[in-house]
């Protein structure tokens, strides 16, 4: 049998098809038009003004889906594209703190939900350490950004810590600012064992984030200053579209750093 030589096997893209075209979304949108994931092609793209049918037939013709819409896009996503048995890569991961939303059961396939690690990194210390052993574990994660981006109206004139809780708890408050900690928390102690703290700062300029770890293992600090993507209204961080294209680059090797990868639930 005569083998081709690697040259001359034709690889087809992967078919992608972004849902949504906001901040995150558009910019995944141009990164791929433009070129700028190799072996990746964008083959659709879908708002709510889409029609059954229209969505029907681009989630068909899709091998990937990137969800970068709302919370209740990806409700209504995440079981139709996996029990297609296609990858989608979710941003809106508050929806995984929604108590009666089983996450587990995404991990069982036939497709695979991904999730950016968004606005911060170190997952991979982080997730090895959780592999290890999470029963005397701690974790924290601090974001501080804008009041506005926060849903905050009032005129502050300091810092001020405006919730403390789990990351479930969290995201349920802050469903469009908390992807990275239900992220983090997927990725290691669960969504009910991370704590998060939210600051306002009136003076913020970018988006700041402080992740802290502790166990028998060892003690992580990791600290990340964000600029704000200028279409978000201060929400979003502008290297979060970027972590979703780093995740689709992944896939075309086989999933690499940069995704969380649900399945089943960490040893204690």
């Amino acid at each position: 049998m005569r083998q081709l030589a690697a040259e001359g096997i034709e690889r087809q893209p992967i078919a992608v098809c972004v849902v949504g075209a906001g901040a995150i979304g558009q910019t995944v949108i141009d990164a791929l038009r433009e070129g700028a994931v190799p072996d990746v092609g964008l083959t659709a793209v879908l708002t709510s003004r889409g029609s059954a049918e229209e969505t029907d037939a681009a989630l068909h013709t899709a091998d990937i889906v990137v969800e970068a819409a709302t919370v209740d896009a990806a409700r209504t996503l995440l079981p139709d594209v996996v029990k297609r048995g296609k990858d989608i890569i979710v941003c809106s991961c508050g929806v995984f703190a929604e108590r009666g939303f089983d996450v587990e059961s995404f991990g069982a396939g036939p497709g695979r939900v991904l999730l950016p690690t968004g606005a911060i990194g170190g997952f991979d210390i982080l997730a090895a350490a959780a592999r290890a052993g999470t029963r005397d574990a701690c974790l924290t994660h601090t974001t501080i950004k804008r009041p506005n981006a926060l849903g905050i109206e009032e005129r502050l004139n300091a810092q001020r810590e405006v919730f403390r809780g789990t990351a479930r708890e969290a995201a349920l408050a802050f469903p469009r600012t908390s992807n990275s900690s239900v992220a983090l928390a997927l990725a290691t102690l669960g969504l009910d064992r991370v704590e998060v703290v939210v600051v306002a700062d009136p003076d913020a300029t970018s988006t700041r984030h402080i992740v802290e770890w502790a166990s028998p293992l060892g003690r992580y600090k990791l600290a990340f200053e964000n600029s704000i993507d200028p279409t978000s209204s201060g929400r979003t961080s502008a290297i979060t579209a970027w972590s979703v294209v780093e995740v689709l680059a992944a896939l075309s090797q086989g999933v690499g750093p940069g995704a969380v990868v649900l399945g089943p639930p960490r040893r204690q």
